[in-house]
């Protein structure tokens, strides 16, 4: 008996050993903010070996606790009718842990022509907050940070 499990467990670790690695399939999506506007998104795997060239030093690293992320948010776009402005996302890794949600979301018009997308990110562990402001179109990051109590203060607002 001991023998035969032996050989099943042997014959797992030789399969296991000749699978190639696996890397995330890149996430794309559309989620609705309400009042005609959407934002798109795309997260994909984060290349190990950059940070390891690199020595870790990839410059700011957003949604982590200081180890190499697993992710890295490639794309955001945000929607309003026809109007598509892409938004500034450098710097911004693990942007969630499982699934994104409408509710990391926040709209806020500031006059007829701009407003003020605020977003949440997390993958469990390492909590950032980034904003942009947008004007006829144009947008423009005004915020990122992971200081616990600048996002508190937007996850409240």
């Amino acid at each position: 008996m001991k023998l035969k499990l032996l050989h099943i467990g042997a014959g797992l670790l030789c399969a296991c050993a000749q699978a190639p690695a696996q890397q995330p399939d890149p996430k794309n999506g559309r989620l609705d903010l309400g009042n005609g506007t959407e934002i798109e998104y795309r997260v994909a795997a984060y290349d190990k070996n950059v940070y390891q060239a690199s020595k870790g030093h990839i410059g700011p690293v957003f949604g982590t606790d200081g180890g190499v992320p697993h992710t890295k948010l490639e794309r955001l776009t945000f929607l309003q009718g026809k109007k598509r402005t892409l938004l500034d996302v450098v710097c911004m890794y693990d942007p969630w842990f499982e699934r994104v949600d409408s509710n990391r979301f926040r709209v806020r018009a500031i006059s007829s022509t701009s407003l003020l997308l605020t977003g949440t990110f997390s993958d469990a562990a390492g909590s950032y907050v980034a904003e942009w402001l947008i004007v006829d179109g144009v947008g423009v990051r005004t915020l990122l940070s992971n200081e616990p109590s600048v996002v508190r203060d937007k996850l409240r607002h």
